[in-house]
């Protein structure tokens, strides 16, 4: 199969997923790097004039990252609006990332449409925004996305921003929601094609979803992993494992997953040659935290299997600088 071949399969398994971007995909940039800011749980509300007032803090945040780390991309990890009257707050957000000219990709948490939108009507909304990178599916949420990053030669990586759902819908399962088969075989299709494209080699990876993988339980608590961070609460991963991480490990191009929904978590562990991370909390007294408010940050570097990540805290600071190579984990030291 040749390389013209293998482009146009991958255009059609991954149709909808770049496709319709608003903004050019992603891009290295001229030092070879890509710099991503994880924005998770804003949990942004204007329901009263003391919400109101702690949202506008986060903004100033989302400003200051903007402006300090001079991200190329942002990816917000779910729970985004929690409050009433939900379309003002959604469009100051975006409106806000507007400014800056600057390309994002939503996926939602469960708590988006708990206020007074449909999942569909938030859809509408994010599409819609300028910068946008979200897609609609059939159903007219939003589509799970293989954003394609350029580099010199072509594709050079690839993000893929997935819906991890809200809550059970099968009877007799309590909890948190998981991943389809259906999302499963879509990613390993895409993965395939990439690979195939790049030669038979996997194009390395992230993943960016709300609700954290049941591996990430097991792999914390294995102090024989490499790891850095705090997990200040117990995990609440989906209430069934449809082998997400599995396909991951098999596929060999996720390099890491980074989730929000566990305010009080922000750690990154290595498991199976794959860095299992959170974000650090990024909204402010809208629900519950007890670590300080800050955003994830993640540099790739084109033609390299690895990626370096660190906190930027709401005062400036930086923690938790490491390097993720060779399926560890190892502090950065500058």
């Amino acid at each position: 199969m040749n390389l013209k071949h293998n482009l146009l399969l991958l255009c059609a398994l991954c149709l909808g997923a770049t496709a319709a971007a608003q903004v050019a995909a992603p891009a290295f940039g001229a030092d070879r790097q890509l710099r991503i800011a994880q924005f998770t749980d804003t949990h942004l509300d204007f329901g009263t004039p003391y919400r109101r007032a702690e949202a506008e803090k986060t903004f100033a945040q989302l400003r200051t990252i903007v402006e300090t780390e001079h991200p190329d991309l942002l990816v917000f990890t779910g729970d985004v609006v929690t409050g009433r009257p939900a379309r003002d707050a959604w469009e100051a957000v975006l409106g806000l990332v507007a400014e800056y000219r600057l390309p994002f990709v939503v996926v939602l948490g469960n708590h988006d449409a708990e206020q007074d939108l449909t999942r569909q009507q938030i859809a509408q909304i994010v599409t819609a925004a300028s910068g946008s990178l979200n897609t609609l599916d059939e159903t007219g949420e939003l589509a799970d996305v293989a954003l394609e990053v350029a580099g010199a030669e072509g594709t050079a990586a690839v993000l893929y921003c997935l819906d991890s759902h809200d809550y059970s819908t099968v009877d007799g399962v309590e909890g948190y929601g998981w991943f389809t088969p259906a999302q499963i075989a879509w990613y390993r299709r895409c993965s395939d094609a990439y690979t195939a494209a790049n030669g038979g080699r996997p194009l390395p990876a992230l993943a960016f979803f709300h609700i954290a993988l049941p591996e990430y339980v097991a792999a914390w608590r294995n102090r024989e992993n490499s790891h850095i961070g705090r997990a200040a609460e117990a995990e609440c991963p989906g209430a069934l494992n449809p082998g997400m991480f599995s396909a991951m490990v098999e596929q060999g191009d996720v390099m890491g997953t980074f989730v929000g929904h566990d305010h009080d978590i922000d750690y990154i562990v290595a498991e199976n040659g794959i860095a299992l991370g959170y974000g650090r909390f990024s909204g402010d007294d809208t629900t519950y935290n007890n670590l300080r408010h800050g955003v994830r940050m993640l540099v790739l570097t084109e033609g390299e299997r690895g990626f370096e990540t660190w906190i930027r805290e709401r005062d400036g600071r930086i923690v938790d600088h490491v390097r993720f190579a060779e399926g560890k984990i190892s502090k950065v030291r500058k």
